[in-house]
């Protein structure tokens, strides 16, 4: 594995001491989102970019002016499938002297081109290693570019946010258990289309809630928490009745259940369903019906499907 690893190699004039420093210089390289500490052996320090990048990092080696090696412990790479992926791997910076210069080996150990997320990664390390951190070795400021890049993070973040705040949201609450009112929501035929005849009730899960000759919706499960969250993403859809017949189309529809006062909150998203688009007003009035029949269902053992 770690041959196939990413690596990236820096030779500078600086002095290993000045190298091995810049590196522990995490906030002036990497990221201004940083809470903790990098300078010593079992620190931990998190780099958490909201809704796109969350790492927790400790140092598990420390060899001043010759090595430094962290470990991710925690990660969430929330544009990938699975998550996780950085959990476990580590991060290797190796210092050594060749003749007048200080060589530094950087290895991600466990970034591997079988990994999903590899190419974003290596585009990423590329960027991070050998123009952020030589910048900040070099000259002893942190790099133009590492602000540039955190601006426009920020501004994705803030779009983002003002989408999410969009986006059709209801909220019910049920006198059943999580694991009960999970099931049930699961149990389509009983509260939405009496017409659905497929399964709906884990991870992967393919199926289609059908309106009637030629209108479709269908779905894949994109994420299942036991008892706590489940998200289904339009994987294609023909509405007729308005004019961009796909305008569901990479929608989400998520349900999230908690616990409150003895109860079961559901909080109901469609993530995509917004204001903005055509079927909006129609929509939003269908889904009011439909999550309230869902209460019906979960409540009393009786919903209304159409």
């Amino acid at each position: 594995m770690k041959n196939n690893s990413y690596t990236a190699t820096l030779e500078v004039a600086q002095s290993p001491k000045e190298v091995f420093n810049g590196i522990n210089n995490v906030t002036n390289w990497w990221s201004k989102d940083f809470e903790g500490s990098s300078t010593k052996l079992n620190d931990e320090f998190i780099i958490n970019h909201p809704g796109q990048h969350y790492s927790k990092q400790k140092l598990i080696e420390v060899i001043p002016n010759k090595k430094i090696v962290w470990l991710v412990t925690e990660s969430k790479l929330y544009w990938l499938k699975n998550k996780e992926e950085w959990t476990n791997t580590k991060m290797i910076f190796e210092i050594s002297t060749k003749g007048n210069k200080t060589v530094l080996h950087f290895t991600h150990e466990g970034l591997i081109p079988e990994q999903k997320c590899y190419v974003m990664c290596e585009k990423g390390w590329d960027i991070v290693i050998k123009d952020w951190l030589l910048h900040l070795i070099t000259t002893g400021t942190p790099s133009k570019e590492m602000a540039k890049a955190a601006e426009i993070r920020n501004r994705h973040l803030k779009n983002n946010n003002k989408m999410e705040n969009k986006n059709y949201h209801t909220t019910i609450m049920v006198n059943a258990s999580a694991e009960e009112a999970m099931k049930k929501i699961s149990q389509i035929n009983l509260w939405w289309r009496k017409d659905f005849l497929d399964k709906a009730e884990k991870l992967n899960d393919t199926f289609t809630v059908p309106f009637g000759e030629p209108s479709f919706v269908n779905f894949v499960i994109s994420e299942f928490v036991p008892d706590k969250k489940v998200a289904w993403k339009v994987t294609d859809c023909y509405l007729p009745w308005f004019h961009d017949k796909k305008e569901w189309n990479n929608t989400e529809v998520v349900f999230e259940l908690s616990k409150e006062n003895g109860k079961t909150k559901i909080d109901f998203t469609h993530v995509g369903l917004v204001p903005e688009v055509e079927c909006y007003t129609v929509c939003e009035k269908g889904w009011n019906g439909h999550i309230n029949t869902l209460a019906k269902f979960i409540n009393e053992g009786k919903g209304l499907p159409e």
